[in-house]
């Protein structure tokens, strides 16, 4: 069975192609090293929220920026769905509790400077604050479809003294019945056959063209000024051992997708 997430399905929105893959083959884009900062920062502010949480208080970094106070509800929630054969799974950074009992959650975020407008929260963070909407209540927690993501973004100051943050608040309306819809969508795609890439796909779009052409071709048709060297001939084949290595993360598999 299947175990979902808000990033999972975010990849579904962006390629059902890359998203089947990553799933049912378990053959994942490339990626970068990531940075280690956030993360650093997300264990600093757990400590520090849950200092408050036992008092009843909103902390000071953001008191008088949204309204309630922190919850003590459990932050790793899912659920599975019979029907569909699949799990939603998520773990949020916290949650606010209104005065009527009512739950949103709220996430922090680290950027080197503000989030330009309310657009930029709506287009990267929505949909992951409706999928944490929908885990709250499917989970048995009344929420009011309210979300708020806490941007922390270093400012000029006597740093000797400690790195100053200036904290920006941003509130989104959530949709948990639209997240339910991409999920349960995301759930037969993955029972169906692998489906095509999503028109704007870069990593899918490189990988058709990496294959249909030798390594000449592509150092033919990149050649510029400007473009990094490129083998002439192809890389000689990898020894036994690697190979097998190559084979057990899926290679004969993308042999057969794109020959």
């Amino acid at each position: 069975m299947p175990a979902l997430s808000a990033t999972t399905l975010k990849l579904f929105q962006e390629c059902p192609r890359c998203f089947w893959l990553h799933v049912n083959k378990k053959i994942e884009r490339p990626r970068g090293a990531f940075p280690s900062l956030p993360s650093g920062m997300d264990r600093i502010l757990k400590v520090y929220f849950d200092g408050y949480r036992t008092k009843n208080l909103l902390p000071p970094l953001i008191e008088g920026k949204l309204p309630g106070r922190l919850s003590t509800t459990p932050l790793t929630l899912g659920f599975t769905d019979a029907d569909l054969k699949a799990r939603l799974w998520g773990k949020l950074d916290d949650c606010v509790v209104f005065a009527d009992g009512r739950l949103a959650p709220l996430d922090h975020k680290t950027r080197a400077s503000p989030p330009p407008d309310r657009y930029y929260t709506i287009n990267y963070y929505k949909f992951q604050m409706d999928i944490y909407a929908l885990l709250l209540e499917r989970n048995g927690y009344p929420t009011s479809r309210d979300a708020y993501l806490v941007y922390y973004s270093p400012c000029e100051g006597e740093l000797h003294c400690g790195v100053p943050f200036e904290v920006t608040v941003h509130h989104v309306t959530t949709n948990p019945d639209g997240a339910y819809a991409t999920f349960a969508a995301g759930a037969r795609c993955l029972e169906g056959p692998l489906p095509a890439s999503a028109p704007k796909c870069h990593y899918c779009a490189w990988l058709e063209r990496r294959s249909a052409g030798s390594s000449s071709d592509l150092a033919d048709e990149d050649a510029s000024p400007f473009a990094a060297p490129a083998f002439k001939t192809l890389p000689p084949k990898p020894a036994p051992h690697a190979a097998r290595k190559f084979r057990a993360k899926g290679e004969d598999f993308l042999q057969d997708l794109f020959g």
